[in-house]
């Protein structure tokens, strides 16, 4: 287990360096600190940034960060044996402890919750050989601002 902690450690100092980074955590466990209204989730999602104006440490046994819920901070205690997933959340690249996983939630249904849902759709050919275009939804009107273009 210290070893799965070590490399959580190293992997999400690595993904700070480079920006953000997202802990998914089980905050059910005893020794994690959050606020009382996510103390049930086992798949709590946090933003990291090193820029933050509060303080952030990172150690090895896990994360001390003062986070804003609904606009009001919270000093979070999140040791890394709570913590099942560290990825980048533009999903360029991140991991998975298996073995952190609670064992009482879905996996790809929680990954189906975080992958950005693409908006374009390809036409289908029916076997008569028409397309079935989906539906278009309206566009939204421009907003018409009182300035305007001069040539």
């Amino acid at each position: 287990m210290e070893d799965e902690n070590k490399n959580k450690y190293d992997f999400l100092l690595s993904l700070l360096s480079e920006g953000d980074a997202m802990i998914c955590l089980d905050a059910r466990l005893s020794e994690v600190d959050v606020p009382r209204d996510h103390k049930d989730n086992p798949s709590l999602n946090l933003i990291l940034n090193l820029n933050f104006r509060r303080p952030l440490d990172i150690e090895k046994e896990g994360v001390y960060v003062t986070l804003a819920f609904q606009g009001r901070p919270h000093p979070c205690v999140v040791p890394f044996n709570a913590v099942w997933a560290i990825y980048d959340p533009t999903l360029k690249k991140g991991q998975v402890w298996e073995e952190s996983i609670p064992t009482d939630i879905d996996l790809s249904e929680h990954l189906a919750q975080q992958a950005p849902k693409s908006v374009k759709t390809q036409p289908q050919v029916k076997a008569g050989g028409k397309k079935n275009i989906p539906e278009q939804t309206p566009r939204p009107k421009k907003d018409r601002s009182h300035l305007r273009v001069i040539k």
